[in-house]
């Protein structure tokens, strides 16, 4: 079977990171590397380029008809919207600040159903003009993973990005071991050479060059 991220973070931290026992903080194993791991792809995703994002990415359908100005419904997920189409057509975004004379039909910004506008205020978006049918409104949003200890992939997520999610929980889980260890030496260079690897993976994501190592098999 596919060695799994638990199997991992253990081999490369000595963490138990798939123990149902309770840590000093009164979580199981478990739970923090799962929780780490969130962390972990949630950074990923937010160093990642244009290219990876589109696969970390979903359409998104509006809950309603496009609203005024001042009476935004559609509440985001995440800040990372990568398009937005109104029927057939693509909406270009525009600052928050313009969305009135955006709506006004007497304003040279004014938006049309054939020249639509979308803006994010707070957590929210909109398009412009009003009154745009939900079902011809969507947006193509990257939504951050729920990711389980014994998950061996991530679903949605580039696989030469993978690897970069395990060493950065690994380097999380040898900060936690390091933090209620007397011992400093037991875990310091170990967490010195992680965090240089994942240092050279990050750079190496932002250029184009990474390629995920395959995962390790297991019979």
């Amino acid at each position: 079977m596919a060695w799994d991220f638990a199997a991992q973070i253990h081999a490369l931290t000595g963490f138990d990171a798939d123990s149902s026992d309770n840590t000093e903080v009164d979580e199981t194993f478990r739970t923090m590397t799962a929780q780490w791991l969130k962390d972990a792809a949630k950074e990923v995703i937010n160093i990642m380029p244009l290219a990876m994002l589109k696969m970390c990415s979903s359409m998104q359908t509006f809950g309603d008809v496009s609203k005024a100005p001042g009476s935004e419904a559609e509440v985001l997920n995440t800040s990372k919207v990568l398009s937005v189409f109104a029927g057939e057509y693509q909406a270009r975004q525009i600052p928050s600040e313009l969305k009135y004379k955006a709506n006004d039909v007497s304003s040279l910004q004014y938006a049309t159903s054939t020249d639509p506008v979308f803006y994010i205020e707070s957590n929210k978006i909109n398009v412009l003009p009003s009154g745009i049918l939900a079902a011809n409104l969507k947006y193509e949003e990257v939504q951050f993973p729920t990711i389980s200890f014994d998950d061996s992939s991530i679903a949605s997520f580039p696989d030469e990005a993978e690897n970069l999610v395990v060493l950065k929980a690994s380097i999380i889980a040898l900060e936690y071991l390091l933090a209620i260890e007397e011992d400093v030496e037991l875990y310091a260079p170990t967490l010195a050479n992680l965090r240089q690897d994942y240092t050279q993976a990050v750079n190496a994501l932002v250029s184009g060059q990474y390629s995920n190592p395959r995962a390790k098999e297991t019979s």
